[in-house]
């Protein structure tokens, strides 16, 4: 069950990744001429990209979320998982079996980078309003589209105002806005900024009133925060219910170490309660994701 557990996060985790690179791809069909010139400035692309080069373009943004220092984080919590596992495996279960410190070490690893994107995507979902208000007032002034996604990076210093500057620049350099508003769609692979793109898209395409649009487009993304809290409420008790079934065998386990150790023995160190111990981890991992899914189903 536990390694059947870890398989079905794995799973998640690429489907995840994947669902986001066919959603931008879906909203943007570039033409030959500047599809070459989207790849025009970066020499690199005229070699074909390795997996892991992929990879790596996939997770940095989320990973640039922890600083100039991402690295050492990285490096640190890393070595730290390896040896809670080790401890884990080698002291408390007098196991060898390094499959299992690899696997508990990558599951805490996808658990703290399953942290790092929810992190980045509640601040983009905090602070992508104010970036839209701030266009909009841009936009009231009289200022044209360039300016304004340059003075939102102006005005705002965070990772979104950081992505406005860095669209504004390409926007300045002579970068068309398809393959601009792509660029940015790869490090923001979210509805609402998919939603952004098309609109000024279509207002570049066919022109009217952007302030309206932007306008429309801050109540919806409000409405939709608003609809967010209100699902997180409603599913709160189940949640809560979830984490304190979860925990009592643990709190049971602790309290069973000091009326009666020998038990506890008999799950830790002999062959057929080990069968028991890994039953229970696995029940317990299994049934965690099933409620993740449930609750990030549910649509009000």
């Amino acid at each position: 069950m536990l390694w059947l557990s870890l398989i079905l996060f794995a799973i998640v985790l690429f489907l995840v990744r994947d669902s986001k690179v066919r959603k931008v791809d879906h909203f943007f069909n570039i033409e030959q001429a500047e599809a070459e010139s989207f790849n025009a400035i970066n020499i690199k692309s005229l070699v074909k990209k390795q997996s892991w080069q992929k990879f790596k373009e996939s997770t940095s943004p989320t990973l640039m979320i922890l600083g100039p220092r991402s690295f050492l984080y990285i490096g640190l919590y890393v070595v730290v998982c390896i040896i809670v596992s080790w401890y884990f495996v080698v002291k408390l279960l007098l196991m060898t079996n390094m499959m299992l410190i690899l696997g508990l070490s990558l599951l805490a690893t996808f658990f703290g980078y399953r942290f790092l994107v929810t992190k980045r995507r509640r601040d983009f979902e905090n602070t992508f309003p104010d970036a839209l208000n701030i266009m909009m007032s841009s936009v009231t002034a009289g200022e044209s589209l360039m300016q304004a996604i340059s003075y939102v990076g102006e005005i705002m210093d965070n990772a979104v105002g950081r992505e406005f500057k860095l669209m504004g620049e390409r926007l300045k350099l002579g970068e068309s806005p398809e393959v601009a508003l792509q660029r940015s769609c790869k490090n923001y692979p979210y509805p609402e900024f998919l939603f952004f793109t098309v609109t000024l898209r279509a207002n570049i395409a066919r022109g009217g009133q952007l302030k309206g649009v932007l306008a429309r487009l801050i109540r919806v993304l409000v409405e939709a925060r608003t609809l967010e809290k209100k699902k997180m409420a409603m599913t709160s008790e189940a949640r809560i219910s979830a984490k304190i079934v979860a925990a009592i065998p643990v709190i049971f386990m602790l309290l069973l170490n000091y009326v009666s150790p020998d038990n506890v023995h008999f799950i830790l160190y002999d062959p057929a309660g080990r069968i028991v111990l890994f039953y229970v981890l696995g029940s317990e991992f299994l049934g965690l994701f099933i409620i993740w899914l449930l609750v990030r189903g549910v649509r009000t």
